[in-house]
């Protein structure tokens, strides 16, 4: 089997999809099978009960979620400095380490 052939390689690519596709479907398939046997197991009030409780569940975690955050926004530092809308008065010096963000209108003469 030659790798770098790009025929060869694409026909090997295809069925190995092919087969990862039909066993995910097949999971997928069986698993279905076996929560409708479940579900089906109980009567009309166990299963309203049921369908209350996942509802109840899942929005009591999508509630408690919405109050929590997942990602904290980082704090600024004390060196910041704000950026001004508009083209730079001046051109930064070469001395200067860190860029001038001053416009002209805020410029003091």
């Amino acid at each position: 089997m030659i790798l770098s052939n790009s025929k060869t390689s694409a026909r090997w690519s295809d069925k190995v999809a092919a087969s990862l596709a039909k066993q995910i479907i097949n999971f997928q398939i069986r698993f279905s099978a076996w929560l409708k046997r479940w579900f089906n197991a109980y009567s009309i009030r166990q299963k309203k009960k049921i369908a209350i409780a996942i509802g109840l569940l899942t929005s009591i975690i999508l509630i408690s979620t919405s109050f929590c955050s997942f990602y904290t926004i980082p704090k600024l530092s004390q060196n910041y400095t704000s950026a001004h809308i508009g083209q730079a008065s001046e051109f930064p010096g070469p001395q200067l380490i860190k860029r001038q963000l001053t416009d002209s209108l805020t410029k003091k003469k």
